[in-house]
């Protein structure tokens, strides 16, 4: 009865190892999308400025198009 219970509480020591190498390996996975996910927020963010730039631009020359227009003589 012994033997089995050690043979046990080793086959748990040796569950206990492999979780644990198993998180750790999971956490140094999720670290990295992380990092690869915080590239690409900075990259949507510079795109947004210059899609408000463009958009502006865009507006400016509409408005200055219609008003050529509307008051040309």
């Amino acid at each position: 009865m012994e033997i089995r219970l050690a043979r046990l509480e080793g086959a748990y020591e040796q569950i206990d190892r492999r979780l644990d190498d198993l998180r750790e390996s999971m956490n140094r996975g999720f670290s990295a999308t992380d990092q690869r996910f915080a590239g690409i927020d900075q990259r949507f963010a510079a795109m947004d400025q210059k899609l408000i730039w463009i958009v502006g631009l865009i507006i400016a020359t509409w408005t200055t198009t219609i008003l050529t227009i509307l008051f040309h003589r």
